[in-house]
């Protein structure tokens, strides 16, 4: 059984409260295993897995977002089952990469690179593909065996795909650090930037595009609003540590990334 979308304090709170009722199905055997998947900002992940109310978490970690890294370390150490949400799709749309990242991560396929990222991680004990038709399947089949460790060339495709991004991008690439937030005007900026990166970097633009429209759109899901909401107000710049010009680069990403407005998700 897996509590669905434990994404705030306030639906933490809610689980635990409500847990006495699924502490019967355990005692009557209806259920032999809890757990819960999440959106959360990693606080509130680590926050679910340090009740030890559950078996096992899934949440968001893949080569192109490793903010849950702590997560995925403190569920190990807990002996819990990770589950990985969508590597395919929410991890890249790495099903239809742009040309760029098809080379740079030659001899691979930027899909089986992150499967294998994920995969030979051994504290990793799932991963949900999600696929809507059977052709879907191939790919995660050809690899779902291929567990080990990761080889050398392997790595030094990773690596390489590092070094790019940080060649790039150079002075303007965000590092992930969360310092900048809470931002006044609610802009999730490291996530914002994270996009800018990806789409700069590896012009992984139809994929920035494609999450980028979520803000605003998707509630607690996919929190935060975009960076055309910036009011160049300052109060990130002296906490970012790279002294990144911000709002600058917010306003950059909502150039390159707004695109139509979608319907909300909860309409």
């Amino acid at each position: 059984l897996a509590l669905h979308g434990i994404n705030t304090w306030e639906h933490l709170d809610l689980a635990i409260r409500g847990m006495s009722g699924v502490q019967k199905t355990l005692e009557d055997g209806r259920v032999k295993h809890i757990g819960f998947s999440t959106h959360a900002p990693l606080e509130v992940i680590l926050a679910a897995i340090n009740t030890h109310l559950f078996e096992f978490v899934n949440l968001h970690y893949y080569y192109f977002f490793q903010r849950n890294a702590a997560a995925i370390e403190l569920a190990a150490q807990n002996d819990m089952g990770i589950f990985i949400i969508s590597p395919a799709d929410k991890g890249g749309q790495l099903y239809t990469p742009s040309r760029r990242l098809q080379q740079l991560c030659q001899p691979f396929s930027p899909l089986m690179l992150n499967y294998r990222f994920l995969l030979s991680d051994r504290r990793i004990t799932t991963l949900s593909v999600g696929a809507a038709n059977p052709k879907e399947l191939d790919w995660p089949l050809t690899v779902a065996d291929q567990d080990g460790e990761l080889s050398e060339e392997e790595k030094a495709v990773l690596d390489g795909l590092d070094a790019t991004q940080r060649e790039v991008l150079g002075s303007e690439g965000c590092s992930q650090c969360y310092e900048c937030l809470p931002c006044p005007e609610a802009i999730n900026i490291p996530e914002v930037l994270r996009l800018r990166n990806l789409a700069v970097a590896y012009e992984m633009t139809e994929f920035g595009k494609y999450r980028y429209r979520m803000f605003e759109n998707a509630g607690h899901w996919f929190p935060g609003n975009k960076g055309n909401r910036c009011t160049d107000c300052g109060d990130c710049l002296p906490r970012c540590p790279q002294k990144l010009d911000i709002p600058m680069l917010l306003r950059d990403t909502h150039q390159r990334l707004n695109g139509k407005e979608g319907r909300r998700l909860w309409e």
